[in-house]
């Protein structure tokens, strides 16, 4: 018996999976250059000086 390597990418299912998990890590992507760039609150808030 003879078996044959399946091949990848040929009906819409695994077009439609191969499509969903490319968005999904764009997506993840995305937010997390927005979290890098967001300025946290508390190093963004003014301080009190420290009294003797």
């Amino acid at each position: 018996m003879t078996t044959r390597p399946r091949q990848f990418g040929k009906s819409a299912l695994d077009r439609a999976i191969v499509a969903s998990v490319a968005a999904m890590l764009g997506f993840n992507i995305l937010v997390l250059a927005q979290q890098v760039q967001a300025v946290p609150a508390f190093a963004a808030a003014p301080t009190v000086a420290a009294q003797a």
